[in-house]
């Protein structure tokens, strides 16, 4: 009986991790469009552009981006056929504070995800020079678990301050649609 119950723990065991790398195989996500917008106090020139399924970023940062630097980032979803989305998960967070930060959370994977692909510093505050991404790409274990299979708009939009408050300053923004397949 022992025996059996551990032989039946085995083939859970077994069938699961066979799920766990089927899932992890048959996910994709297909960047489709994109486009930027960005103050020219703080760059001199911020392309951002999307070809085979890969983001590219060329920027030339003319004033260092320090602490207080902030991002929100807002995830969509299509609605049925039509040409609007709606806002799935939308947060503010302290990007120095995610860059510095020694625990690892979905924001810091990110992070170190874009460090495989362009040159950005490891801690913040992110010093005025030229920074790229080049083939950027969202890994495994990167797309969180409340995402489906859809239509999607991702939305970053940088900025100092109070975010749409009088004393905002905006840095740049940048949005991608995506197709995801999961």
């Amino acid at each position: 009986m022992a025996r059996t119950l551990q032989l039946m723990r085995w083939d859970i065991q077994l069938c699961l991790a066979m799920f766990v790398v089927f899932v992890k195989a048959d996910r994709s996500i297909k960047f489709i469009a994109g486009e930027s917008r960005f103050n020219r106090e703080y760059f001199e020139n911020f392309t951002f552009t999307i070809r085979d399924d890969q983001i590219f970023l060329d920027m030339y940062l003319r004033k260092p981006l320090v602490k207080g630097w902030r991002a929100r980032l807002d995830f969509r979803l299509r609605v049925g056929n039509s040409k609007s989305f709606q806002s799935l998960f939308s947060t503010n967070i302290d990007v120095c504070n995610i860059v510095n930060a020694a625990k690892m959370n979905l924001f810091k994977k990110w992070y170190k995800n874009l460090l495989k692909y362009g040159n950005f510093l490891r801690q913040c505050p992110l010093n005025a020079s030229h920074y790229y991404l080049r083939g950027w790409q969202f890994g495994e274990g990167l797309v969180p678990p409340f995402i489906t299979s859809g239509s999607y708009r991702l939305e970053t939009y940088n900025f100092f301050g109070k975010y749409k408050g009088k004393d905002e300053d905006f840095i740049m923004s940048c949005t991608a649609d995506a197709i995801i397949h999961i």
